[in-house]
């Protein structure tokens, strides 16, 4: 699928003419015409990003570079990561920290409660 038709698809899902998606993203209807065409490309990256915002999709997923609509709730609902993703690592391990300085403090009984709503959102 090409940038153009992914434009269109997105656009029809949300309901909207081609004027009024013009009016989010300060274009002419025009422009929105021709990139649903594929006749011209944007060539502005912060139109880019605010159609990505705006369809709530990857910028990658926009270019048709995947079929993943958003990262976010990919990673979210398979768990996945990227081996390489630092800043995930390093988020984790701050909320391990977190976590263990609030479990410290538990009693045994709560700690066990504790055990056994993680299960359960493990099994999410």
């Amino acid at each position: 699928m090409s940038f153009a038709s992914r434009l269109k698809q997105l656009r029809e899902e949300k309901g909207i003419q081609q004027s009024e998606l013009a009016k989010i993203l300060n274009i002419s209807r025009q422009s929105v015409s021709n990139y649903e065409n594929g006749t011209r490309f944007p060539s502005d990256e912060k139109l880019f990003i605010k159609m990505a915002e705006y369809f709530d999709v990857s910028v990658d997923y926009l270019f048709s570079l995947t079929n993943i609509r958003n990262y976010k709730d990919y990673y979210k609902t398979n768990r996945v990561i990227k081996e390489d993703d630092e800043s995930y690592y390093n988020r984790k391990k701050e909320a391990l920290q977190e976590l263990f300085l609030i479990a410290n403090n538990l009693s045994y009984m709560d700690l066990k409660k504790a055990n056994e709503i993680l299960k359960i959102i493990n099994k999410k």
